[in-house]
This record gives C-alpha cells, sequence and structure tokens, in this order.
C-alpha cells in the first residue's frame, strides 16, 4: 500500500461515521412526527436558533446523504456495463476463425521447428516425437499423427514405437501437421528434398497450392480450382494425384463433405462464406495415381459404434482412445505409451479386425517415383479467405 492511500483511508471512516449520525437524526425525529399524531396537537412555538440550526443541519446532512448514495449506485451501474461489453469482446473473438487462427499460429511454429530438424540422418521416429510435443507444448492437439512421407509414399507414413528409420541422400520428404483448437483444425505440409533434381517437382506442388489459394472464395465451384491445379502441374511436366483432394474442415472434423479436387473433370460445387477447407496438392513423377501399403499402416481412427471385446488389452486400448482420440486418428505410438509397445500391437491388430477402428495405411505411387506435397488451411470469409497456416494472416 502506498503512502498517497493510507493518507486517504481515514477520510473514508469519517464519512461513514456522518452517515451513521444523520440516520440516526432522521430516524429520531420520524418517531416524534409519529408520535405527534397520536397525542393532543401541540401548541405553536416559535422556532428558537439552536432547533432552527439543527434543523437545517439535519436537512444538510440527509441531502449529503442521498447525493452519496446517488455516486454509489452510478459507479455500480457503470461497472456492469464494462463487464457486460467485455463479455461481449470475448465471446467475438472466440469464434471458429479466431480458432483456426490460433491451430494455426501453432502449425506454422512446428513447421519452423520441423525444417530446422529434417536433414540427411535424422530419425524419422524423432522428427514425429519433436512435432507432435511442441503441438502440446504451445497449448494445441493432435488433429492426427504428424506424418513424414518419402519418395513414393505420397501421404500417412507415421513412425511406429520401434522405428529405424532415416532420411537419406537423394530422398524427398513430405512433412504433414494437424494441429486443433477446441476441434477447429489447421492442417498443412511441406515437402524438402535431399536431392539435386527435385526441384521442380517441389515447385509443381507449391505453386498449385498458392494458385488455388488465390481462387479461392465464397461463390467459386470446385472445378474451377482443380482445373487450375492439374494444368499448374502439367506445366512442369509432372502429374496431379488425382486419387488425393483438398477437403472441407469442420469442428471435430477433418474431412467434410467437399473436395477440392486436384484434376479438371470434376462436378463443381459452390463455396460459401465461413466455410474453411485444407488445399493440399501432389505433384508425382510417378502415374498419378496411388495404392495402400498394407505392411504400413500405422494410423487409425475410432468407428463410432462400440462392439464386445474378449480381449483385456483390446478393451484397455478402447478405454484411451474413447477417452483421447475419440475424434481425430491416432498412431499407435500414442496407444503405447499408454498401455506398452506389445500390448498396444496386439490391441491394434484384434481392434481392426473386429472393425472397430478404421485403418489409414500409407499411400504409395510406383516404386521408384518421387512425390512432392504442398498444403495449407483456409477459412472463407465475405468475398475473400484468410490462410490461417502462414504467418502475419
Amino acid at each position: 500500500m502506498s503512502k498517497d492511500s493510507k493518507k486517504k483511508a481515514p477520510s473514508k471512516k469519517k464519512t461513514a461515521s456522518n452517515k451513521k449520525t444523520t440516520t440516526k437524526k432522521v430516524a429520531t425525529s420520524s418517531k416524534s412526527a409519529k408520535k405527534s399524531t397520536t397525542g393532543k396537537k401541540p401548541s405553536a412555538k416559535k422556532p428558537t436558533k439552536k432547533s432552527a440550526a439543527k434543523t437545517t443541519d439535519s436537512k444538510k446532512g440527509l441531502t449529503k446523504a442521498k447525493a452519496t448514495t446517488k455516486r454509489v449506485v452510478k459507479k455500480k451501474s457503470v461497472a456492469k456495463k464494462v463487464v457486460k461489453k467485455k463479455a461481449v469482446e470475448k465471446s467475438e473473438k472466440e469464434g471458429p476463425l479466431e480458432k483456426y487462427l490460433q491451430a494455426g499460429e501453432i502449425s506454422i511454429k512446428v513447421k519452423e521447428l520441423l525444417r530446422k530438424k529434417v536433414k540427411i540422418g535424422a530419425s524419422v521416429l524423432e522428427l514425429c516425437e519433436a512435432g507432435e510435443a511442441l503441438i502440446t507444448e504451445l497449448g494445441g492437439k493432435w488433429a492426427f499423427p504428424l506424418n513424414v512421407s518419402i519418395n513414393n509414399i505420397a501421404a500417412h507414413y507415421s513412425a511406429p514405437p520401434d522405428d529405424n528409420l532415416v532420411i537419406k541422400k537423394g530422398d524427398i520428404v513430405k512433412i504433414d501437421c494437424g494441429v486443433h483448437m477446441d476441434g477447429y483444425v489447421a492442417d498443412t505440409a511441406f515437402t524438402v528434398s535431399f536431392g539435386s533434381d527435385h526441384g521442380d517437382l517441389i515447385k509443381a506442388s507449391e505453386e498449385a497450392t498458392k494458385a488455388a489459394i488465390d481462387m479461392i472464395r465464397p461463390g467459386i465451384f470446385t472445378d474451377r480450382i482443380g482445373e487450375e491445379i492439374e494444368s499448374i502441374i502439367k506445366s512442369y511436366d509432372y502429374r496431379p494425384i488425382r486419387d488425393l483432394t483438398g477437403h472441407q474442415l469442420d469442428q471435430h472434423l477433418l474431412h467434410g463433405s467437399i473436395t477440392i479436387p486436384n484434376i479438371s473433370g470434376t462436378k463443381g460445387i459452390k463455396l460459401e462464406e465461413g466455410q474453411a477447407f485444407a488445399i493440399e496438392t501432389f505433384a508425382t513423377s510417378g502415374t498419378g495415381s496411388i495404392h495402400p501399403d498394407e505392411g504400413r499402416c500405422f494410423i487409425f481412427h475410432l468407428v463410432p459404434f462400440q462392439i464386445g471385446l474378449r480381449l483385456d488389452a483390446s478393451r484397455k486400448a478402447r478405454k484411451v482412445i474413447l477417452a483421447k482420440y475419440r475424434d481425430f486418428p491416432f498412431t499407435t505410438r500414442w496407444i503405447a505409451n499408454e498401455i506398452t509397445t506389445p500390448t498396444a500391437k496386439v490391441a491394434i491388430r484384434d481392434l481392426s479386425t473386429k472393425g472397430q477402428i478404421k485403418r489409414y495405411p500409407a499411400l504409395c505411387d510406383v516404386k521408384g517415383s518421387f512425390v512432392s506435397q504442398s498444403e495449407h488451411t483456409v477459412y472463407l470469409t465475405g468475398n475473400s479467405r484468410v490462410i490461417t497456416t502462414m504467418p502475419n494472416q
């Protein structure tokens, strides 16, 4: 407490005591008035100087008390208005766009970290764990396991618990990161080459994504975006991957009903304000079509309905999934951290066989081919869009 506030404290006490005195005087005065009405009519007396002074003081005190009361009431009503205004401002800031931007800010920092860490000799397992750890450190949650897909693998490779895969000279590496805040997702990816002949392949997907972002806004049809993506990738003498698309995002929903194609000739859907999309393009030196590698499946998603399970390991795993990964995909590593690696592997195999979880195996073009990927998340506003996974948006 400062010296100034110590001096002011006694004056508050004095005011309080004046109020009490005034109140007593007013009460006594009213009692006297009551008594006089029940008895005989008092004879009129000339007011003395002392009684006149008392009456004047009493009126002044009463007036002062009323003024003080008015001031107090006024302060309270102002305080209420301020609180109400703050609540409105907070509500507006916590809308979908703000959540998408918060998730996007975290994804930007994760990409910055991984660009520094990804190099020849780097462990894929360590890259996955480092990116996912930073997401939680920054207050976000995983929208899906971090993907580190190399060469002809286009997507869905996330390191298993005991993975010994490392990045080698000549590799082309795609890192795909998903973050969510209260269910609102930032989905973003970039490609790094450790070979001398992948420059144009990376440019093809990056330029296609940029062109799609420039085009997308409320009122545009998806088929026009697909035509532009295919045209740009082919101008670099590569093919778009037709089986993979950009996709709509919504709260607690990673893949919505509307897709953004990477090729022409698709049926167009008109986009609207308030929708969010992951624009995700892939360029390949291969066939332009991918196939699942069932031998490398480490990403899964819970199926909504529950079935009876005999294995204790499966029941334990499902309990963890229901508690932590009900809405978004998860990986074997995350379950292994809760119930040990051997138990997790047995449980995942059993849950998959029984149809309790959906499988997302690694998706590959033909052996010997190379694939690049570029991805950003956009939110449609008015007649434009906000790119949530780029800095300074």
